[in-house]
C-alpha cells in the first residue's frame, strides 16, 4: 500500500474511533440541537476570532525565517500561511500544510533548509507558549481530573515536551559534537543552531514570543465567544486552564486535522471544570468548524499560486525559445 494512503488510513480509522469514543453516553441529537440553536452572531465573532490568529501566524513565521537567514517577505508569509491553514484543517489530506508552506517558501527562493527550519521553528516557537500556558494551569486542570491515568497522562506529557525542548537546544553544544559523524545528526544540530538564534534572543525572540502569547489569548477567546454563542455557562478562566491543554495534546499528529483527539480532551479537559460533556463536545465541533471556515480563502489563495507559477514556466519556455533562435 502506498505510504500517503496507509498514512491516511491510520489518521481516519484514530480519528473515528475516537471520536466514537467520545460520542458513547452522549446524546448526539442534542449535541446537534444545540449547535443548530448557537447565536449567529457571537458564532460571526468567534470566527473573524479565529481568523486573525492567521496574519499574527504569518507575522511570527516571517520573524523566525528572517532571525535564521531566510526570510520571507510580509505578502508571501501571509499567503502561503493561508495555503497551509487550508491543507491543514479543510483537505482530509496527508500531505500537510507544513509541508505546503516548505514547498512554497522554497520556491520563493529561500533554501531548502531554510524553508524546513523556518517551518520547524515557527511551530516550535508556538507550541512553546502553549506548552508554558498548559504548565501554568496544570494544578488546576489536574485537581478536576478525577482518573489517574488521565492525570498522569496529562503531566508527563508536558514534562516530555521540556524534555523536548532542553534536547533541542542543548544539542548544538560543543559537547555533543560526536552527532556530527552522522548525517541526522548533522542536521539536528543545523537546526538546534537556528532554534537558539531564535529562542534564545531577545530579539527578535522576546518579539515572537509575544506574538504567540497575543495569538493564544486570541485563541481562548474565539472559544470563550463560541461557548456564548451557545449560552453555555462556563467563564473565561475556565477556557483558559483547558485550552492550552487541549491544543497540546491535539499537536499529535495522529488524527485527520486534530478531529478525535480535540474532542476526546476538550471533553475531559472542560469536564474537569464542571462543563457537561454535550456542551464541551458542541464547543469542540464548532471549534473545528470555524478553522474549517477561515481555511476556505487559502484555496483561492492556492489557485493563485498555482496560476502564477504555471505563468512564469511558460514565460520560462518562451524565453527558451527565443533564446535558442
Amino acid at each position: 500500500m502506498n505510504s500517503r494512503l496507509l498514512s491516511f488510513a491510520v489518521k481516519f480509522a484514530i480519528s473515528a474511533i475516537l471520536l466514537w469514543l467520545v460520542a458513547r453516553g452522549i446524546d448526539l441529537d442534542a449535541v446537534a440541537r444545540h449547535m443548530t440553536g448557537a447565536d449567529p452572531l457571537w458564532l460571526a465573532v468567534a470566527v473573524i476570532l479565529a481568523a486573525a490568529v492567521i496574519p499574527m501566524a504569518a507575522h511570527r513565521w516571517q520573524l523566525v525565517t528572517a532571525a535564521i537567514g531566510a526570510p520571507l517577505s510580509a505578502r508571501d508569509a501571509l499567503a502561503i500561511t493561508t495555503i497551509g491553514w487550508f491543507f491543514n484543517q479543510t483537505l482530509p489530506s496527508t500531505i500537510g500544510g507544513d509541508a505546503v508552506r516548505v514547498y512554497l517558501a522554497y520556491r520563493t527562493g529561500t533554501t531548502k533548509t531554510g524553508a524546513v527550519h523556518g517551518i520547524l521553528l515557527d511551530r516550535l516557537m508556538g507550541l512553546f507558549v502553549v506548552l508554558a500556558l498548559a504548565t501554568i494551569f496544570l494544578a488546576p486542570l489536574v485537581g478536576g481530573l478525577t482518573v489517574d491515568f488521565q492525570k498522569w497522562f496529562l503531566i508527563a506529557f508536558v514534562v516530555a515536551g521540556y524534555a523536548g525542548y532542553i534536547v533541542l537546544i542543548v544539542i548544538a553544544s560543543d559537547s555533543a559534537r560526536v552527532l556530527d559523524r552522522f548525517g541526522l545528526g548533522r542536521l539536528a544540530r543545523a537546526l538546534s543552531r537556528d532554534a537558539r538564534t531564535t529562542l534564545l534572543s531577545p530579539s527578535p525572540g522576546g518579539v515572537i514570543l509575544v506574538i504567540s502569547v497575543v495569538l493564544q489569548i486570541v485563541q481562548i477567546a474565539s472559544v470563550y465567544v463560541i461557548a456564548v454563542a451557545l449560552g453555555v455557562d462556563v467563564g473565561f478562566y475556565a477556557i483558559m486552564v483547558a485550552l492550552p491543554a487541549v491544543l497540546l495534546i491535539s499537536s499529535l499528529l495522529v488524527s485527520l486535522a486534530g478531529w478525535g483527539v480535540r474532542e476526546q480532551s476538550m471533553v475531559l479537559a472542560l469536564g474537569a471544570l464542571g462543563v457537561g460533556a454535550t456542551d464541551a463536545l458542541a464547543i469542540s465541533v464548532l471549534l473545528g468548524l470555524s478553522w474549517i471556515v477561515i481555511g476556505i480563502p487559502g484555496a483561492l489563495v492556492w489557485l493563485g499560486y498555482r496560476r502564477q507559477g504555471q505563468q512564469r514556466l511558460s514565460r520560462a519556455a518562451e524565453a527558451g525559445v527565443h533564446s535558442a533562435d
